[in-house]
């Protein structure tokens, strides 16, 4: 027997390393995008603590800060569908109705006064710019 290799070993051999290097990258790169979506979600929990710490401590507006500038806007407002259909029957008021309130025609017609009970606000939002 001789201890030449064939060329089909040589090709196993040299196939087998390919698919260890490529494991070997595989797992390289799944360490790595472990390790950033980590620090993503650190740091998206810091600016959250940041946004949250300012909506506190400022009342809406626009402020400045240093080169930037501070943006505090209140939640928009929105009807609550359900409270709606409640206060303005689509029976007395189908011209206010789509397939949900239509919140345009419905602040033309009615006013925001006669809204109040049926809106809502979304969160306020911080914008840095």
């Amino acid at each position: 027997m001789s201890n030449t290799t064939t060329p089909a070993t040589a090709y196993d051999e040299k196939q087998a390393t390919t698919v260890l290097q490529k494991q070997q990258l595989l797992e390289a790169q799944a360490k790595r995008i472990a390790i950033l979506q980590a620090e993503i979600k650190d740091r998206e929990d810091e600016v959250t603590t940041l946004k949250t710490t300012i909506l506190d401590q400022w009342p809406a507006g626009t402020y400045p800060a240093g080169d930037l500038k501070v943006s505090i806007r209140p939640g928009a407002k929105t009807i609550n569908p359900s409270k709606f259909t409640k206060l303005f029957p689509p029976t007395e008021h189908p011209d206010l109705y789509k397939l949900s309130p239509d919140s345009t025609k419905a602040r033309k017609q009615l006013g925001e006064e006669q809204l109040q009970p049926v809106m809502t606000s979304r969160k306020p939002t911080v914008v840095i710019s």
